[in-house]
């Protein structure tokens, strides 16, 4: 009887030491899934980020840069009074959801916020723009660490930080402490995001996009974009917008006749005479029961020279169709070389507007094509066709990025020298004597071409005859191109065509870079 109770109380006593020694066993033998347990039960981690790198004009002027800001971030579950509190300020959260983050607050709040089961900590996570809303959709935004839109998402891998791990502690009751980084072995990683110098200039964007917001208010119109660059090495100066054209990614549309270089290329390719007669004076020219008409009918005037000085839509058309491009894809081909189909390449979010193959292209298709309808484009295409007009065909493009070395493509030959000369001399006279004439500037030869693109009625799908996008690129002084000008309104109501509503436009901002650039402040003249 005794012996049993001995045996049975032994087995009370080493039964628990055994399975404990069991137990211990394998946690120190195989410790990871328990450690991993233990953390997620008691261990909370927080990302702590450096700081975000500055984006600066080319003169070294911050277009956008990161500022101390609160950042709040959920370690325990909150009190209901606690989420009440931080709601005044305009913080609503779960309160049963630890690990949300909260950044980019004032600093200002800091001592104002005194809740439990938050961890607050004053890092560089709010971004500031001193540039203002001329420079806003271009720079884009973030959430104070990361790029979502525009310039910061273009070269968010250069300007993005690193992060560094904060960890705390939550014991059993509920308390939680900041852990001590030696117990988990941290190593410090916070590091500082790298800086970029963009080739705009923050007073010359400031000063366009006041141009534009004034033209805009005159003219009626839904809205309006404006490109300033530099013919020589492709940097992009200005580039702002407002009203329906206001966006932090690259805009697709229909760009009328400043699209008829194409077709005009392709002819004085193929041997085209200047002097010889259109032959569609009266206005218009119907293709497969279609009419396609000029603004102003070229009378007497009908050369080919007159057509494109005073962009005529009918003779552009009929060139088209007497080259037989649908055959022989010239004006496809020709569309390519310039660029047209390709990705404007400047980092900004976009769609590539890809060019439909000829093989799909009816009469009318191709007539409609060579005037700039039926074809979309984006304002980078257009930009870098006509600086390698401007450039003699050397093929240059665009970019964002101060660079004092452009990115050519040397293999790219898209017509003969000879050609880009005949090309020069016509867009000048489109400015001396055609429908540019707006666009002139006293003492400064101009070359430049309007674009009078229909736009589509939603309501009947058809082309509109009072809703337009006006526009007009220039590239000056002619002799030895600098700067090149690109301006779009979208629908002015008071006047409809480049010439009288986007050819202004360019004029006054020309001024404003030669004021900025070329001339003597103290002086009137060049």
């Amino acid at each position: 009887m005794l012996r049993n109770f001995l045996i049975a109380k032994l087995l009370l006593i080493s039964l628990p030491l055994i399975a404990l020694s069991y137990h211990f066993y394998f946690i120190l033998s195989k410790p990871e899934p328990y450690r991993t347990l233990s953390e997620k039960q008691h261990v909370l981690t927080v990302k702590v980020p450096g700081k975000r790198g500055t984006i600066y004009d080319r003169f070294g002027r911050p277009l956008a840069f990161t500022g101390e800001g609160l950042t709040l971030q959920v370690i325990d579950t909150l009190s209901f009074k606690d989420s009440v509190l931080l709601s005044r300020f305009g913080i609503n959260i779960n309160r049963f959801k630890v690990g949300e983050r909260i950044t980019g607050l004032s600093p200002f709040l800091w001592d104002k916020i005194k809740v439990n089961g938050v961890f607050k900590s004053l890092q560089f996570n709010k971004r500031y723009l001193p540039c203002g809303e001329p420079c806003a959709r271009l720079i884009g935004k973030t959430d104070g660490i990361y790029g979502f839109s525009g310039v910061e998402y273009a070269f968010d891998s250069i300007l993005a930080p690193k992060t560094t791990e904060i960890k705390f502690l939550r014991y059993a009751d509920g308390r939680v402490f900041l852990a001590p980084r030696s117990i988990f072995n941290l190593r410090e990683e916070r590091a500082d995001g790298k800086d970029i110098v963009l080739s705009i200039d923050g007073v010359l964007q400031r000063r366009v996009y006041g141009i534009l917001k004034n033209w805009v208010s005159s003219l009626n119109a839904k809205g309006a974009l404006a490109i300033v660059g530099k013919v020589n090495t492709g940097e992009i100066l200005a580039m702002t917008s407002l009203g329906s054209m206001y966006s932090d990614r690259i805009l697709l549309y229909e760009p009328g006749s400043t699209f008829k270089i194409v077709v005009y290329t392709e002819a004085l390719e193929r041997g085209l005479n200047l002097d010889e007669r259109c032959g569609e004076n009266k206005g218009y020219i119907i293709i497969d029961g279609i009419t396609i008409k000029d603004v102003i009918p070229l009378g007497d005037k009908d050369s080919w020279f007159w057509a494109v000085v005073k962009s005529s839509n009918a003779c552009a058309s009929k060139l088209a169709l007497m080259m037989d491009s649908i055959s022989k894809n010239g004006l496809y081909r020709r569309a390519l070389l310039y660029g047209f189909g390709e990705g404007a390449d400047i980092g900004l979010y976009e769609d590539i507007p890809k060019l439909e193959k000829p093989s799909k292209w009816r009469r009318i298709k191709l007539a409609n094509v060579a005037i700039g309808q039926g074809i979309l484009v984006n304002p980078i295409q257009v930009l870098r066709a006509y600086i390698a007009i401007a450039n003699d065909g050397k093929y240059v493009y665009p970019t964002l990025l101060r660079s004092d070395t452009p990115r050519t493509n040397p293999s790219r030959v898209i017509a003969r020298k000879e050609t880009f000369k005949v090309l020069k001399d016509l867009l000048t006279a489109v400015v001396d004597s055609g429908t540019g004439r707006m666009a002139k500037i006293e003492g400064i030869k101009v070359a430049g071409k309007t674009g009078t693109a229909q736009k589509i009625d939603p309501k009947t799908r058809r082309y509109s005859e009072d809703k337009t996008l006006a526009s007009f690129i220039g590239f000056f002084p002619v002799e030895n191109p600098k700067y090149i000008i690109y301006v779009l309104v979208d629908e002015p109501e008071n006047f409809r065509t480049g010439g009288l509503a986007a050819a202004p436009i360019f004029r006054e901002i020309a001024l404003e870079v030669l004021n900025l650039y070329e001339w003597d402040s103290s002086s009137t003249k060049p």
